[in-house]
């Protein structure tokens, strides 16, 4: 088809018909010849047909071509998503950095990392805003002396320090095949206030095979513990713990703590050892040798939690504190199954069957019981 304008010829003569010439329109509208009795009255088309003027048909869809077979990586956006570690020097300088810029960083290994010296993260300035770490479940695997610590945050004198942020820690202290690191993750505050760390949050920390996995001791409050676990470890499986109560250093106090959905199981000292200014929920304890909880100086609030098997009570209290409240808690038992150690090639007992929930220190006590599924011969009931 030529392109328009359009024009009338006399077939016979092959002439253009006046007042037929250059004959154009909007594109993707159509012209056509009428016949009438007046100019300006068409009635009766006598074109063969309409031409459609080109130019206004909106062209197909291109078929899809299908996936690229050879996709061009998308290039790594600088200061974007996870730092690459792969060994503990790196992950050290990894820890200090985000320390020391104020943030909260990411990084992981692919493969677990083998740690053979402790590492020590302090911050020395700090803005008031969240810190720390998402080491993404990367595994830390502890091949240094017995005793030492893993990995510790230690507060600064000088820096009231708040928000630090430590998520996806997967720590093993390697007790099982060998001599127990001290503690996997250390929060350690003993300056007192002007070295504290507060208003923290541990998140998704899972700690096996040391003396105890997750320790507060000092000057650390006003934090938050969520979906932490401590299993079998050699003491208590999660510590808190004052320092300088005897005058021998600053009073370091652990205070206003709240622990959500701790799993401490399967440690030869308690479950969580902790003092009064702690509210628990939803814990479990299973076959720890001391009892689930372990408050020596009480407890502000425990519940709807559950201990199985787990020393002779599940909830040991050393006194009332300030008023302690127990509710909705469960304790389930056989009457005979207790903690054990494998030593000098046999099995040694390191706790007694649970018969208890609690003891009586005149705390406040509501909805809790006991589950007994034994053969009978014991009389299990909630208070001792």
């Amino acid at each position: 088809m030529s392109p328009p304008p359009y024009e009338l010829r006399d077939k016979a003569t092959g002439e253009v018909v006046p007042n037929f010439e250059d004959m154009d329109t909007e594109p993707g509208r159509y012209i056509e010849v009428y016949s009438g009795t007046a100019s300006g009255n068409p009635d009766t088309r006598i074109s063969g047909g309409a031409l459609l003027r080109p130019g206004g048909e909106t062209p197909p869809d291109p078929p899809d071509p299908g996936p690229d077979p050879n996709p061009e990586p998308i290039p790594p956006t600088p200061g974007d998503g996870m730092d690459a570690i792969t060994n503990e020097t790196q992950l050290r300088d990894a820890l200090q950095t985000y320390a020391n810029e104020q943030r909260v960083g990411s990084c992981g290994s692919k493969t677990p990392i083998q740690m053979t010296q402790p590492i020590t993260i302090q911050q020395s300035n700090h803005d008031g805003m969240p810190w720390g770490a998402n080491l993404n479940f990367t595994r830390l695997l502890w091949r240094g002396a017995s005793g030492q610590d893993m990995i510790t945050y230690r507060g600064k004198n000088g820096i009231s320090n708040r928000g630090l942020y430590l998520e996806k820690f997967c720590m093993d202290g390697n007790g099982y095949a060998g001599s127990p690191a001290g503690r996997c993750l250390h929060i350690y505050a003993p300056d007192g206030d002007p070295g504290c760390i507060y208003k923290f949050t541990l998140r998704d920390i899972f700690t096996c095979y040391a003396t105890n996995g997750i320790a507060l001791r000092g000057a650390v409050f006003e934090g938050l513990m969520e979906n932490v676990h401590a299993e079998n470890h050699s003491a208590d499986g999660i510590l808190m713990e004052h320092l300088g109560l005897d005058g021998s250093a600053p009073w370091s106090i652990v205070s206003n703590i709240m622990v959500m959905h701790p799993n401490s199981s399967r440690n030869f000292g308690a479950g969580m050892k902790q003092p009064y200014s702690v509210n628990s929920i939803f814990g479990s304890y299973v076959l720890n040798a001391n009892g689930g909880i372990l408050a020596p100086d009480g407890l502000r609030g425990v519940m709807m939690s559950n201990g199985e098997n787990t020393g002779e009570q599940l909830i040991v209290m050393g006194g009332n504190g300030y008023g302690s409240t127990l509710s909705t808690n469960e304790g389930a038992t056989d009457g005979k199954t207790h903690a054990r150690k494998y030593q000098g090639g046999q099995w040694v007992s390191v706790g007694k069957p649970m018969l208890y929930g609690t003891n009586n220190v005149q705390q406040e006590d509501r909805s809790n019981h006991m589950s007994y599924y034994g053969d009978g011969s014991q009389s299990p009931r909630w208070m001792k």
